[in-house]
């Protein structure tokens, strides 16, 4: 039997990664192969092809890499066609996903959504039955999602969000704050650019002018910048060198970093949610193009359908997070945003009480496997 993954992102490796170990305890025989990153080698994937390097956000950011991304997906397409999986299970990345698995339903291949795109927040009813009627499966993550491809007529079913199996430290919060930062006992602020080389390049220099203030306010202050991958880390590595900030660069214990922090500065993505599951005031930082905003806030009129841009406040309907969105991500507004969660007792826990609201909203653990054994039998691949 063969099952071919295509997971394009490190946000989507990971969640691949964690499937994969589910689905190999019910298909032990099973040749899982495809396309993926370091999570996915790591665990013994048979990596074909690995674009999570080649990750964007925006309209017009991608285009740099549109040669690249084409010839990935006519890599995957020919995977398809000589290979002929017995199923083609697509993770996250809806932008290279959905036309591949279009191509899969030609050959007759059946597929699976696995994170599947998020047309309940940001799309439109015809983008969600065109969704639902190309797939064969949709695994959703969330309870709306789940209501919104139901109402399109796709064949979906809802467990509960993985991220609750996902987010687990390895480490107590006293073992990583002694881990990463020795005897220290002031505040701890972890420093989160993202995963995407666009996102590092816009937000890395940015995030270190930030701290410069937040340095200034709070001399004591450490910083901590986990790094999703190797090659993000050489990257942040090479910004951090130059600057006199005391940032620890840490790989492969991002879930440590953040529980042992006191505050979360990040890139807008799974990585809010991440930080409210584990109880850690969070603030969101979205840059991209002005050309991509506009389209975004004008033609497709995002703003209109969402109140607001970072999933915790999403699902509560309330801006427990503060989103620093464009012009207002600056160096002054997020050090602005960052201080009263260092200096005012009542203002953090009125942000842990309602991250606790969030985690409710998301179902309960154990998500990871019966998603993997809903794939097996409804597919009847045993």
């Amino acid at each position: 039997m063969k099952i071919l993954f295509s997971a394009g992102e490190v946000s989507g490796d990971l969640h691949a990664a964690f499937l994969l170990k589910e689905l190999r305890k019910l298909l032990p025989e099973a040749h899982f192969f495809g396309m993926g990153g370091e999570k996915l080698s790591a665990a013994g994937f048979d990596v074909k092809l690995d674009i999570t390097a080649l990750g964007s956000i925006g309209l017009f950011e991608a285009l740099p890499r549109i040669f690249s991304l084409n010839s990935a997906l006519s890599h995957m397409k020919a995977l398809l066609l000589s290979e002929r999986p017995d199923l083609l299970i697509l993770i996250d990345s809806q932008g290279f996903n959905m036309p591949l698995a279009s191509y899969a339903g030609s050959l007759g291949i059946k597929t699976c959504y696995y994170i599947p795109p998020q047309e309940w927040l940001w799309g439109t009813a015809r983008g969600t039955k065109k969704v639902a009627e190309s797939l064969d499966l949709i695994l959703a993550i969330f309870e709306k999602e789940y209501f919104s491809y139901k109402k399109a007529g796709g064949r979906v079913k809802y467990f509960g969000h993985p991220l609750l199996d996902i987010v687990k430290p390895s480490l107590s919060r006293s073992e990583a704050r002694k881990r990463f930062t020795g005897d220290f006992s002031g505040p701890v602020v972890a420093l989160c650019p993202g995963s995407r080389t666009q996102e590092l390049a816009v937000l890395l220099p940015l995030f270190i002018r930030s701290a410069y203030l937040i340095k200034r306010a709070f001399p004591e202050v450490r910083f901590l910048m986990p790094a999703a991958s190797s090659w993000a880390k050489n990257i942040i590595g090479r910004s951090v060198k130059s600057s006199s900030l005391p940032i620890n660069i840490i790989e492969g214990l991002n879930y440590d970093v953040l529980n042992c922090s006191d505050l979360v500065i990040a890139a807008s993505g799974t990585i809010n949610l991440e930080s409210s599951i584990l109880g850690i005031p969070n603030i969101m930082v979205y840059k991209l193009s002005w050309l991509s905003y506009f389209i975004g806030k004008y033609i497709l009129r995002i703003d209109k359908k969402m109140p607001y841009f970072s999933m915790p406040n999403i699902l509560i309907n309330e801006k427990l997070v503060p989103e620093l969105i464009m012009g207002a991500a600056s160096p002054e507004n997020i050090s602005a945003a960052a201080l009263p969660f260092l200096s005012d007792p009542t203002i953090r826990k009125k942000t842990i009480n309602g991250f606790l609201r969030v985690k409710t909203l998301l179902g309960s653990p154990g998500a990871i496997s019966r998603c993997a054994s809903a794939i097996v039998d409804s597919f009847s691949l045993k």
